[in-house]
């Protein structure tokens, strides 16, 4: 039971980047969540406070099972609110039902277990005849005079089906006893039908919204269009907040384009100087000044570059911070560790939200969007079937990628996951997004066949039969790869999809189409979808002073004719010659001077016999060979 209805996309835009605002308090990017774990401490007397400090708190320690607090209500349409100590209870719950790990876990946490009462009110394990489900539980009244700086801070645990657009995970406040509310969104960048980080700590301030109140109320609302799965909460505190926290929420590194998404990996000759961003939010009680973004490089090459600097960061307001020059520019191949750090002439009382690290790769052949590392809480199967619409032939899974220069594609990839069935099968279909924003089809693959378990649990690798050999393309083009399937309904195709990335990629990354029909919608995943490309002959930190870069024929082997691609760098004369294995000239064509950029040569092989030859590719002083064959019909 995991399906999700989705948005079509016709044309694909930007992520927005963040721009200095004012922040309203209905803005859920206050929040910020972490995985460490905290013990609830004696509440200390007021008027002694410190940051972080606890003012109120329930981790319903004295709540009978079954029950919410004392001085707790519910509302909405379905009030199944209650204290459970085993978690979720319902049919996709799995042999082990998942419970919150929580610091007090051991005295019960509160669920809205949504799979549990659809199981018991339809008897239906396949979620076919689910009905959607809304439940609010709200506090009882908080008084938070003298305390104007206040966090609202809870440990948290959920799965989520089946759409973004109708699924909500919902804390709000009220200073004025419930009678209007300021909303925050929780579930933050966990994709449908994963679980979040087991006892994650959501953290959002709050004190614009009822800093000061004395008649504040919290609640939690679950709202689920197809009335799955579970929301557990604990250990839910308002703490006095810190007067200075500067956020950084998110980071960018931009290679050859901007908001183009977060590749793992990059293939030695599509590696562009790199430009980093960060967004920041000032989420402490008073103005910070003079903040600014250090952005440091280590591996086979290093780099260190602060951005520009916010003289004054007014409170509650967003900026973006950004290094445009010098770029980074990746000069060997092997791994590279990026930190951000976030910095004001304020001492930070937060700075475990003031940095971020990724890596990324720069590889021989591979381009990638996931880091491609196969364990458990880290990977879960992707499927077109679990999206709606999804469970027919010729559904398709997609990640887009982007050239910024000349290149050629020789294969495919995907990491079958254990989870598919015997009797599945696939190809790859590789799409050009045309200046439209359509997918225009223009290479595929053999299929593959999941006949025994001996096909799955490994990467898949497949080159493309159609049109024939490795495919050209050219600098500045955007291609997709898809993973097309066959044997639905009967059989389910999965393939790998990288948690740690999942949410944090821009939506026109990866896409989906659910029946086959050509109708692209975007899904926030990061599955294990790679392009290999041909590597190119020379090293990444000469590439600038060669001639030219040589691609093989295509087709290969050759019938009656074949193209030749190659791209030069600068206006040069250009002539190709056709050997035989014993160094004997069969053909040359003298093409002249031609500009720099990407050119094809057809070579005529109907008349020349069957058998191996070598072409050769001379630019100016520089000679490049490669091997064809030739075929007879």
């Amino acid at each position: 039971m995991k399906k999700i209805y989705l948005l079509t996309l016709f044309v694909f835009v930007s992520a927005s980047v963040w721009a200095q605002k004012s922040v309203s308090t209905m803005n859920a990017a206050n929040a910020v969540m972490t995985t460490a774990s905290e013990e609830v401490v004696a509440i200390p007397e007021p008027n002694n406070r410190a940051p972080f400090d606890i003012i109120w708190s329930q981790d319903f320690g004295s709540t009978g099972i079954g029950s919410i607090p004392t001085g707790w209500t519910q509302a909405g349409a379905n009030q199944i609110w209650k204290k459970t100590m085993i978690g979720s209870t319902g049919c996709f719950a799995g042999a082990t039902p998942p419970t919150l790990a929580s610091p007090t876990a051991s005295n019960g946490v509160l669920i809205y277990d949504a799979d549990s009462l659809n199981e018991a009110v339809t008897g239906d394990c396949t979620g076919a005849t689910y009905a959607a489900l809304s439940g609010e539980v709200i506090s009882e009244t908080i008084d938070l005079t003298g305390e104007p700086n206040v966090r609202l801070e809870f440990r948290q645990y959920f799965r989520l089906c089946c759409s973004p657009s109708t699924t909500f995970l919902t804390v709000s406040v009220s200073g004025d006893g419930g009678g209007t509310w300021t909303d925050y969104e929780a579930k933050g960048t966990t994709g449908i039908n994963s679980y979040n980080p087991n006892g994650q700590l959501y953290s959002v301030n709050v004190s614009s919204a009822i800093g000061g109140s004395n008649n504040v109320k919290v609640k939690f609302k679950f709202d689920s269009g197809l009335g799955v799965y579970f929301w557990q909460i604990d250990d839910i505190k308002i703490i006095e907040g810190p007067l200075n926290d500067v956020k950084l929420e998110r980071t960018y590194a931009d290679f050859s384009y901007t908001d183009g998404g977060f590749y793992t990996q990059t293939p030695a000759g599509q590696v562009a100087p790199i430009g980093f961003r960060g967004a920041i939010l000032n989420d402490g009680f008073q103005a910070q000044t003079t903040v600014n973004m250090n952005v440091s490089v280590t591996g086979p090459g290093t780099y260190s570059q602060n951005s520009n600097t916010i003289t004054s960061f007014p409170l509650y307001s967003r900026d973006t911070l950004l290094i445009t020059t010098p770029t980074f520019d990746p000069v060997t191949v092997g791994t590279y560790s990026i930190v951000y750090n976030v910095s004001q002439v304020e001492t930070d009382e937060l700075i475990s939200n003031n940095a971020d690290t990724v890596s990324i790769k720069v590889s021989d052949t591979v381009y990638a969007r996931d880091y491609g590392i196969i364990g458990t809480g880290i990977t879960n199967s992707l499927s077109p079937s679990d999206y709606v619409g999804g469970d027919v032939d010729g559904s398709q899974v997609a990640t887009l990628y982007e050239f910024p220069a000349a290149g050629t594609i020789t294969t495919a990839s995907a990491y079958i996951a254990n989870s598919t069935q015997n009797g599945a099968s696939f190809d790859f279909v590789l799409y050009n997004i045309d200046g439209t924003g359509s997918f225009v089809e223009v290479a595929t693959s053999d299929i593959y066949v999941v006949s025994t378990n001996a096909d799955k649990n490994k990467w898949v690798t497949m080159p493309f039969i159609t049109p024939g050999g490795p495919y050209p393309v050219l600098a500045a083009e955007t291609y997709v790869i898809a993973v097309r399937v066959y044997g639905a309904p009967g059989f389910d195709l999965d393939i790998l999809n990288d948690l740690t990335l999942e949410g944090t990629q821009p939506p026109q990354t990866s896409f989906v189409d659910a029946g086959g029909t050509g109708t692209w919608g975007w899904i926030q995943k990061a599955p294990f979808l790679h392009l290999n490309l041909e590597a190119i002959n020379i090293g990444i930190n000469e590439k600038d002073i060669q001639n030219a870069v040589l691609h093989q024929n295509i087709p290969n082997p050759a019938v009656e004719t074949t193209t030749v691609n190659f791209q030069i760098v600068k206006a040069n004369e250009v002539s190709l010659a056709l050997y035989d294995v014993t160094g004997k000239l069969i053909k040359s064509i003298n093409e002249g001077n031609l500009s720099a950029g990407m050119h094809t040569i057809t070579l005529e092989t109907s008349t020349i016999d069957a058998g191996v030859y070598f072409y050769t590719l001379t630019v100016g002083d520089q000679i490049l060979t490669k091997k064809m064959t030739i075929m007879k019909n």
